[in-house]
C-alpha cells in the first residue's frame, strides 16, 4: 500500500471548484437551455445547482480525490432534477432512479475500475434509501460524451431497459444486488493505481 491519500466525498457547494476538467464549469445538465459547456444562465451554473440539490436532501454526486485532486466524479439526481431530460427525445428515466448524468474518470486513470467504484459508493449509500435503482443513457463509443459509454455500464451490472438508436436507457436496481462485502474505502485503498505526478486533464469518458 502507497501513502497517497484516497477518498470519496459527497458533492457539496464548496467542492464544485474542485472538479476536474470542465466540470466545475459545465451546466448542461442543470439547465434546459444551456448550449455549450461553461454557457450558463445566472443562478443556472453547477454550484447553484448543487446548492437547490442539498436543500431538497438530495445528494447530487461524489467525488474520487487522491493527495487532494479530484480524479473521478460522478453526479446524480432525481430525473425531475435534470432539466436537460425536458428537452431530450432519448427513452424518459424513471421516477423511481437516481439518474446519472455524469462520469468522468481522467484518462491515466480509466481502465482501473475506478468509475465502477464511484457507481458501488453511490449504490452503498442508497440501498435502503427510497430509491430502487439507478439509471442512465448508454452512449455509442463511436460517439463518446455523458453520460458515458453504454459498454461501460454494462460492465458495471446496468442492463438496457428501453431501446433507442443513439442513446437507450439503462437500470441498475439495488434489490438485483449482492451487498458489498467489503467497503468501499478499503477496496479504493487497495486498487493498484500508478504514480501521479501531475494534474488531471480535461476529458468525456469514464472507464
Amino acid at each position: 500500500m502507497d501513502s497517497t491519500k484516497r477518498k470519496i466525498l459527497d458533492l457539496s457547494g464548496d467542492l464544485v471548484g474542485s472538479l476536474p476538467g470542465r466540470c466545475s464549469r459545465c451546466c448542461y445538465w442543470e439547465s434546459a437551455t444551456a448550449g455549450e459547456p461553461g454557457a450558463c444562465h445566472i443562478g443556472e451554473g453547477k454550484a447553484d445547482w448543487v446548492t437547490r440539490c442539498l436543500e431538497q436532501g438530495i445528494s447530487p454526486g461524489k467525488l474520487l480525490q487522491i493527495d487532494g485532486v479530484t480524479y473521478a466524479y460522478i453526479q446524480h439526481a432525481p430525473a425531475r432534477q435534470v432539466p436537460r431530460l425536458m428537452n431530450m427525445l432519448y427513452p424518459r428515466p424513471s421516477e423511481d432512479a437516481l439518474y446519472i448524468s455524469c462520469i468522468y474518470v481522467d484518462p491515466e486513470l480509466r481502465g482501473r475500475g475506478l468509475g465502477k467504484l464511484l457507481i458501488a459508493s453511490v449504490v452503498r449509500s442508497q440501498y435502503r434509501g427510497k430509491m430502487r435503482g439507478l439509471e442512465t443513457h448508454g452512449i455509442s463509443s463511436a460517439r463518446p460524451g455523458p453520460p458515458g459509454p453504454t459498454g461501460f455500464f454494462e460492465a458495471c451490472g446496468f442492463r438496457i431497459v428501453s431501446k433507442h438508436l443513439e442513446a437507450p436507457l439503462m437500470r441498475m436496481d439495488f434489490k438485483a444486488l449482492a451487498p458489498l462485502q467489503e467497503g468501499v474505502q478499503s477496496l479504493l485503498e487497495r486498487l493498484p493505481l500508478p504514480s501521479l505526478a501531475r494534474h488531471p486533464v480535461p476529458g468525456s469518458e469514464a472507464r
